[in-house]
């Protein structure tokens, strides 16, 4: 160390540019530390314990300024600290046999982790607070991971560049808590455009249609993290990963040209096999989220709304680079445009095929909930109608689906819709009479004589995703309940 303030008035140790190291050459197969400390402030230090013992037992140490060396493999066969006192003084030294220490706090600490694969993951600028540290627990054979009882790391501001750096990835604030196991916190994570645009205006100046998005998450908690898995595997390995208050935007601009690359192969678990690290999560746990999905016409006049709000469920196994073909669960609870109860449960098995299976049912509506995602998309407006009964058994795989829609409603009207040149829409009265008479059916009731139960198939849009499979499969089966088929012939 460079130099050393003792005040017995305060009781007081100041120490600056501190080194803690292992004595010996790296010879065992356990962990090896390395601190330097800029400044150490010890509180309510004994003067008499401090001159007297071999043994340093401390109160509160404060640190702020240094760096902390973590590496696996090679440990030293013994853990002694020697605290040298200043080249300039006389003084004889003083062995140190070990530290206990009540709580540690440190500020602008970088750690470094190298693991076995002599891969390095570093962290910058970190606050820690350990709780009952004891070096002894360092020594070569003791098997003890972390030479403390409890601790708590603090992250301020992280963030990652994707997607080629059109997104950032950043977090408020990253929390590690160790005791007995590990817990993290992270908290206002999100997902933002690089370009500091609004989802529409990016939108407009991507090349083909593409989905563009945002997300926030308020806060992800992480339980009993495996951290040596992460460390040394680059597994995140964790029974429990709840995200509360998830919110997810996205964006289409249907005005563009149509997309040409293809998406098959990019069903949900077949993305988490695309993601970098690996991941072994039993259980995905989703609070009160949020999926808006906005889509401007083909003319470029409006833009259509869907939203799920209130969304409840779990999802998983997910898992990744041990199990590449896992199947994942997803049972989700929802309010399609905030207000109409939904349950949906996707189940995709293992195989390399896309293969899924979809149960979605809906409790009764009012039909005419769901304008906000008809009128500017379709031109049709929902005058009237109430839904009894809408469910839906889907399978499918990469390039098709199909399977059985039940659409049960009554008073089923509509209005045709044409644009005026300020952009505004207005009634088609003729057209309209003419459908309402001769092209829906306006009653689809349980007790009426013809099928409620409709078989459909649909080959998929290589250029378009999953979910929109799914979407374009249930449509066929609406139509086809309310009379109108892919040839819009008359209702039976």
């Amino acid at each position: 160390m460079e130099s050393l303030q003792l005040d017995p008035v305060k009781e007081t140790l100041l120490l600056t540019n501190l080194l803690f190291e292992p004595t010996q050459a790296d010879t065992g197969s356990n962990s090896s530390y390395r601190f330097r400390f800029k400044n150490l402030l010890v509180k309510n230090v004994s003067v008499t314990a401090l001159l007297e013992s071999s043994i340093l037992d401390l109160s509160t140490i404060v640190i702020s300024g240094g760096s902390l060396e973590i590496k696996e493999g090679k440990a030293t066969s013994a853990a002694l600290t020697e605290i040298v006192p200043p080249k300039k003084t006389s003084r004889r030294k003083k062995v140190i046999s070990a530290i206990h220490v009540d709580s540690i706090q440190l500020s602008q600490l970088d750690i470094a982790y190298i693991n076995r694969k002599k891969a390095t993951t570093s962290l910058q600028s970190v606050h820690l607070d350990v709780y009952n540290f004891h070096s002894d627990s360092l020594e070569a054979g003791t098997g003890n991971p972390l030479p403390v009882k409890g601790f708590r790391l603090s992250i301020e501001n992280i963030a990652w560049d994707l997607a080629n750096k059109q997104y950032r990835l950043s977090a408020d604030q990253f929390i590690l808590i160790g005791s007995g196991h590990l817990k993290a916190i992270v908290r206002n994570v999100q997902v933002l455009p690089s370009a500091g645009k609004n989802l529409e205006a990016l939108a407009a100046q991507t090349p083909v249609q593409q989905d563009v998005y945002f997300g926030r998450i308020p806060e992800v908690l992480i339980d009993s993290v495996d951290y040596r898995s992460f460390l040394d595997d680059s597994i995140l390995r964790t029974p429990l990963v709840v995200l509360k208050e998830p919110h997810l935007s996205v964006f289409n601009d249907r005005s563009r040209p149509p997309a040409t690359a293809s998406k098959i192969g990019k069903n949900p678990h077949q993305l988490i096999q695309q993601i970098s690290i690996g991941l072994d999560i039993p259980r995905l746990q989703v609070e009160n989220g949020r999926i808006e999905y906005s889509e401007k016409n083909k003319d470029g006049t409006d833009v259509g709304k869907l939203i799920f709000g209130a969304i409840n469920g779990n999802a998983g196994p997910i898992r990744k680079g041990f199990d590449t073909l896992g199947s994942l669960n997803m049972d989700l609870d929802a309010r399609l445009m905030d207000k109409i109860p939904l349950h949906a449960g996707f189940y995709f098995p293992p195989g390399k095929e896309g293969r899924f299976t979809v149960n979605a049912s809906l409790q009764p509506f009012d039909l005419s909930l769901i304008n906000p995602i008809v009128e500017p998309l379709t031109n049709v407006a929902i005058r009237s109608g109430r839904c009894q009964q809408l469910e839906c058994t889907l399978r499918g795989n990469d390039h098709q689906a199909g399977g059985a829609v039940v659409f049960v409603y009554e008073d089923l009207k509509i209005d045709l819709l044409k644009d005026k040149k300020s952009g505004e829409t207005v009634k088609r009265p003729l057209l309209s009479l003419l459908a309402n008479q001769l092209l829906l059916r306006t009653n689809n009731r349980l007790t009426d004589r013809h099928p409620h139960q409709f078989q459909v198939t649909n080959q998929r849009d290589p250029t378009k995703s999953f979910f929109n499979l799914v979407w374009k499969t249930l449509f066929e089966g609406l139509k086809m309940s309310t009379g109108v088929n892919n040839k819009g012939k008359k209702p039976a």
